[in-house]
């Protein structure tokens, strides 16, 4: 078979893969000699939502937010697990080799494999939001202003927020556009499977945030934020416009252009957006009395649901938790398991400092947010660890929470002291005396960015952003740019522009 031709095919799979995981029973098929399935699709407001719906459950998948992007790769580079050992499952991959293709994936992590996962599911989200879009104008009239407005929207916001993340793992830092001309990914903004050229890092971001600016005009229509509920996975159009978290609602644009304005040094625009996230009265912190709820009933929250920007609906987490977080079985005998020791989780914490042991984060009786291993010294995380199949609080992966907000505007803020404010709101709503030197901000900032984002890959891209040289805990000391930065798939090399 001709290989150019084989890469379009497998970009069409992978295509046909993102779609089919709708629940819906009548899909898209994309091949030409079926296209009046397209017409048939798209015939109804009922059709764009089950096809955005699609867009959402591919982002929700283990290659992305559904594991990759939140606890896994990008946790395990971040230094957050203890098996890391040579020759160990995630022992190459912690130490940024990765380029190796194990024979025996059963006692090694397939690091090239894993990085290809996630760029080609990313693209092939991309390209059902894309799908999506090259229908939407001609389904105008039919769909009304807001469900119109909505859906574009949200498939457009979708695509750059994508593409944001994309660019923030396969290409070097910013670093004050030091990096600005250095050939970095396509924008794909049509569907189509044609290799296309590879932008620069400024064009992308420059792009995203278009995308983002025009996405957020769109879903003004619609502000509403309610929280999540027991019919979570519903898409029904009459529920369309409810359970917004779990969509890239019109304050998650906001909060995603406060990341690219902090991303590239616009702090004045960071911190702009970051504080309409933060004033909109949307969302709000996490209670201890909250947290303190029997993991095992419907009222647990350990993901901290009330505080979430965007979030993705991961239906099937249980699967992971069992296979990934077996505190009970002390199953760690493949090294796969992501666990860490309490004594390197109270330090995190900072647990010895006087004051520090009433941070609601931390591993208590009290707090069912960790749990420790039978063996003794092990511990893992608890938050997605779903107990109780009827808490549909437990299958909700946080992407973008409320803490961000008030970190982006600390960094952000024009003067030390007013950052330090930001970031002493944070504290003290998980329950840690405030600090009195905004001198101290940077380094308090690191620390929070690890203690708040266990488990959620934010660390990972907060150490990348500020060119940090050592990772707390890490294996693969001292950092560079080649570390910081994921090769593009063979595929993309070979037949990319």
């Amino acid at each position: 078979m001709n290989m150019k031709f084989s890469r379009k095919y497998r970009l069409v799979l992978a295509l046909g893969a993102a779609i089919s995981l709708s629940s819906c029973s009548k899909w898209l098929d994309v091949s030409p000699k079926t296209q009046t399935r397209e017409e048939d699709q798209f015939s109804s407001a009922q059709g764009f939502i089950d096809a955005l719906f699609g867009a959402y459950q591919q982002a929700a998948s283990d290659s992305l937010y559904g594991k990759e992007l939140t606890f896994g790769a990008l946790d395990v580079l971040a230094g957050r697990y203890e098996n890391k050992a040579s020759g160990a499952f995630y022992g190459d991959f912690a130490r940024y080799n990765y380029t190796n293709v194990s024979s025996t994936t059963s006692s090694r992590m397939n690091a090239e494999a894993t990085l290809e996962g996630i760029w080609s599911t990313a693209y092939a989200t991309i390209a059902q939001c894309n799908y999506i879009l090259k229908n939407i104008e001609a389904g105008r009239s039919m769909l009304g202003t807001v469900n119109y407005s909505v859906i574009k929207g949200e498939a457009i916001a979708l695509r750059a927020f994508l593409h944001f993340d994309l660019l923030r793992m396969y290409a070097p830092a910013y670093l004050d556009g030091a990096n600005a001309a250095v050939n970095a990914i396509p924008y794909m903004e049509q569907f189509t499977v044609l290799p296309q050229e590879k932008r620069t890092v400024a064009a992308i971001l420059d792009r995203c945030e278009q995308e983002l600016l025009e996405a957020e005009q769109l879903l003004s229509v619609h502000t509403d934020i309610d929280q999540i509920a027991g019919n979570q996975g519903s898409v029904s159009i009459d529920l369309f416009l409810m359970y917004r978290q779990n969509h890239l609602n019109y304050w998650a644009v906001k909060g995603a252009l406060a990341r690219l304005y902090l991303y590239k040094g616009d702090k004045p625009q960071a911190l702009k957006y970051a504080k309409e996230v933060i004033e909109s009265g949307k969302f709000r912190f996490m209670t201890v009395a909250e947290l303190g709820v029997d993991p095992g009933t419907t009222a647990s929250d350990i993901t901290f649901t009330p505080e979430h920007i965007f979030s993705v609906y991961k239906s099937d987490l249980r699967r992971l938790a069992e296979d990934l977080f077996k505190p009970s079985a002390d199953n760690r005998e493949d090294n796969r398991d992501l666990y860490s020791t309490v004594t390197k989780v109270n330090n995190m914490y900072e647990t010895s400092v006087p004051g520090y042991g009433t941070d609601m984060r931390i591993p208590a009786a009290s707090k069912p947010i960790w749990s420790a291993s039978t063996a003794g010294g092990w511990i893992y995380t608890r938050k997605y660890y779903a107990d109780n199949q009827n808490n549909v609080k437990q299958r909700v992966m946080p992407v973008m929470r409320l803490p961000e907000m008030y970190y982006i505007a600390a960094e952000a803020a024009a003067l030390p002291a007013d950052g330090l404010a930001y970031l002493n709101e944070v504290r003290t709503a998980r329950g840690l005396p405030v600090l009195t030197d905004a001198a101290t901000l940077d380094v308090e900032l690191q620390k929070e960015y690890r203690k708040e984002f266990y488990g959620e890959g934010q660390f990972w891209f907060y150490l990348k952003r500020r060119n940090v040289t050592t990772v707390p805990d890490g294996v693969g000391n001292p950092m560079t740019e080649a570390k910081y930065t994921f090769p593009l798939p063979l595929v993309e090399i070979e037949f990319g522009k």
